[in-house]
């Protein structure tokens, strides 16, 4: 009985880490992804986009800390220097590669929202 009950606990313990990290993925995606869109409405409208794209790669500075407990670190840097990138191109002006990274930053936010929904092919 002492063994259920223990194991009960850690299956709550196990659940409730989990939710706790789903939904803090997808509060910071939710975040990036509205910071995103505005940089590249700033850009579109031919303004300095990089007062923006700073004020992306500082939220997701802060964001890495609590989403390194729950994602690969591999694929937070690779997001985190997409954006470094994204905040240099915004800077030259160059619209062929600031949308190249912008579209980049987008695919790889979304794979991370994406690989914290559970599915067969997460599991296994």
């Amino acid at each position: 009985m002492k063994r259920l009950i223990a194991a009960a606990i850690l299956l709550v313990f196990v659940v409730s880490v989990y939710l706790i990290g789903t939904n803090n993925v997808k509060r910071v995606y939710t975040k990036a992804e509205v910071l995103l869109s505005e940089c590249d409405n700033t850009f579109a409208n031919k303004e300095n986009a990089s007062k923006n794209v700073k004020e992306l790669e500082d939220y997701w500075g802060k964001s890495e800390k609590l989403l390194s407990v729950f994602s690969n670190h591999s694929r937070i840097d690779e997001i985190e220097l997409a954006i470094h990138l994204l905040n240099v191109h915004s800077k030259t002006k160059d619209a062929t590669m600031y949308y190249e990274y912008s579209g980049r930053v987008k695919t790889l936010l979304h794979q991370l929202k994406e690989d914290t929904v559970p599915s067969v092919h997460s599991i296994l």
